[in-house]
């Protein structure tokens, strides 16, 4: 059940379920990877966001220069976020906002411009 002030994203099949501030915005890339997705990104700090995997457990996918990890349902395949690989001085996790349960009305939409780097 989500609370007030606090965001549930859910994959389709439900076996993840992951559990955040609302935040202030999300962001619409339009680099390769995260135009493929279809991603709306929110930002957090590790300890901002709880994760709950069920048996089906999670897939992860490392692009290119391997900075990052993206996680998506071992079962239905939704992409539920992308994290910052250990030992990076800046840890984040970026959730996929479009997995919200009820879905972010209101909150502004930021667009990024990376599909040029």
């Amino acid at each position: 059940m989500t609370t007030p002030g606090q965001l549930t994203l859910r994959c389709d099949c439900g076996n993840l379920e992951i559990t955040a501030p609302i935040p202030a915005q999300v962001t619409v890339c339009n680099c390769g990877i995260c135009r493929r997705y279809a991603a709306l990104w929110a930002y957090y700090s590790p300890g901002e966001v709880t994760l709950q995997v069920d048996e089906a457990g999670v897939a992860l996918w490392q692009r290119g220069d391997r900075e990052i990890e993206f996680v998506r349902c071992a079962r239905c395949g939704c992409v539920s976020h992308y994290r910052t690989l250990p030992g990076d001085p800046d840890p984040l996790i970026a959730l996929n906002a479009r997995l919200a349960e009820p879905a972010l009305a209101g909150v502004p939409v930021r667009q990024a411009d990376n599909a040029s780097r």
